[in-house]
């Protein structure tokens, strides 16, 4: 199943933790404003209470039954017209008899407009200019001459102070509080930061492995990470220990396959000098086909995955030098005009035997075909490097082009396995070999390897390329 990309660690991380954070300083923000509320309400009902206590300590009746205060309130604001106290005596029916001055022409009312119902506890009601207010009502008995009469005795205060207090205390909670869950996001940014710093090491020294700089993962981990590190570079170990020991099977199976072909084909030369030449040449097309899948075969297991998983790089000028070196020296080699306009600073991430795999074959191939000038060349472009290598040969139609690629097709003798084994080798590395009309005049060959870099540092390079050798149809082989 293909990995696809999920959303980074550390800001998952970070929005879990900033929600978390906001999520407990409101659940606190909210218990302290509910506390404070709580305390500003019983204030109020304490201040109520001590206002209601001071309006029946000073009532009374006088002799003709109406009721009277003895003298009056100590708070100021009773005696100023909609100062913001109000005081209320009514009889058994809710009808005012006595009230404060600071009503003035207005009365206390319920919050819809309706009448102040009588007995009515601590409660919301509207004042004189109505504004909300706080109001104590209580019912109380005084014996006359006559009968017992009951009244209702009704304390307003205006609530305008304690919502200011509780505006006050929002804001000076809501300051601190803000600056809390700040400073808690910031360190988690940084605990993230510092905690995720380890798994950014091992990207970085993951990325050196994949670049060829290093081939295992090196450095000091912590023990969350450190398990991670070790399997990591077993896998390594055991890819370039299968990879190496494939490369001995291959080898071996090319020595052990070569003597009975060697007899075989003394049998062929056998049988055609007896005049049996039907049977000699059917034996030696056999022949021919076992090598060419053979060759092909051992060609795939030498470079397939040498460094697509690890990352190598190799110098592409100084390793054409060596193929164009040892190319030379093959039939018609001298007899070409061989260029190599390849920056000297340019690295391609591939391994060296696939990359002299690849270039050797194209090489070779140009030098069956060409006039008398043979280049190579390169650029740093979109998707990576590209290399072509132009001949000033015939060339190759275009209905062609797919079908000399094919295994098996050829262009003028042998069996047509080198441009094969170039593609199968690019294809490991995700590139892919096109031909096309070059500007000398002959085939372009080209192909491009994503992910190459130019102007790199010179990587550790392997010891010197085997000699080309022909492959079935003379395609040189690093």
């Amino acid at each position: 199943m293909p990995v696809t990309r999920a959303p980074s660690l550390r800001v998952r991380l970070l929005v879990i933790a900033a929600a978390t954070i906001c999520i407990s300083v409101g659940v606190v923000g909210t218990s302290l404003w509910y506390a404070f509320d709580r305390y500003i309400e019983r204030r109020v009902q304490q201040e109520l209470d001590q206002e209601w206590t001071e309006l029946a300590g000073v009532f009374g009746i006088d002799a003709d039954g109406n009721p009277v205060l003895s003298k009056p309130l100590s708070d100021a604001r009773y005696a100023e017209p909609y100062g913001g106290a109000y005081w209320r005596i009514s009889n058994e029916a809710g009808e005012p008899l006595l009230r404060s001055r600071s009503l003035w022409d207005g009365d206390l009312t319920a919050p819809d407009g309706g009448p102040l119902h009588p007995g009515a506890a601590s409660t919301a009601a509207r004042g004189a200019a109505g504004e909300l207010v706080d109001v104590i009502s209580r019912r109380v008995t005084i014996d006359a001459p006559d009968r017992p009469r009951s009244f209702e005795l009704a304390v307003a205060l205006d609530n305008r102070d304690s919502a200011a207090l509780r505006a006050a205390f929002a804001r000076a909670v809501a300051v601190p509080l803000g600056a809390v869950a700040l400073i808690l996001i910031v360190g988690a940014w940084l605990q993230m930061s510092l905690g995720l710093r380890p798994l950014r090491r091992l990207q970085t020294r993951l990325t050196a492995v994949h670049a060829g700089e290093a081939a295992q993962i090196e450095g000091r981990f912590p023990d969350e990470v450190a398990p991670v590190v070790r399997d990591l570079n077993d896998l390594l170990r055991r890819q370039a220990d299968l990879l190496r020991r494939a490369r001995e099977r291959a080898g071996d199976l090319a020595h052990g396959l070569k003597t009975p072909l060697t007899i075989l084909t003394a049998e062929a030369r056998r049988m055609e000098q007896q005049g049996n030449t039907h049977d000699a040449e059917a034996l030696r097309e056999q022949i021919g086909l076992m090598l060419g899948h053979i060759e092909r075969e051992l060609a795939r297991v030498r470079t397939h995955g040498e460094s697509v998983a690890v990352g190598t790089l190799t110098d592409a000028r100084s390793t054409i030098e060596r193929l164009l070196a040892l190319v030379s020296r093959m039939p018609r080699g001298d007899q070409i005009h061989w260029e190599n306009a390849v920056a000297g600073d340019l690295r391609v991430r591939i391994g060296p035997d696939d990359f002299g795999e690849v270039v050797g074959n194209l090489l070779d191939n140009a030098r069956k075909w060409a006039v008398g000038r043979v280049r190579v060349s390169a650029r740093l472009g979109d998707g990576g490097v590209h290399l072509h290598v132009d001949d000033d040969g015939p060339g190759i139609s275009e209905d062609q082009r797919g079908a000399v690629m094919e295994r098996g097709t050829t262009g003028g003798g042998g069996t047509g396995l080198g441009l094969a084994i170039v593609s199968d080798v690019l294809a490991g590395y995700g590139a892919t070999l096109s031909l096309t009309r070059s500007p000398l005049g002959g085939c372009r060959a080209s192909f491009a390897l994503p992910g190459s870099i130019d102007r790199a540092p010179p990587p550790r390079l392997p010891p010197l390329l085997r000699p080309p050798r022909p492959v079935g149809d003379g395609t040189v082989q690093a």
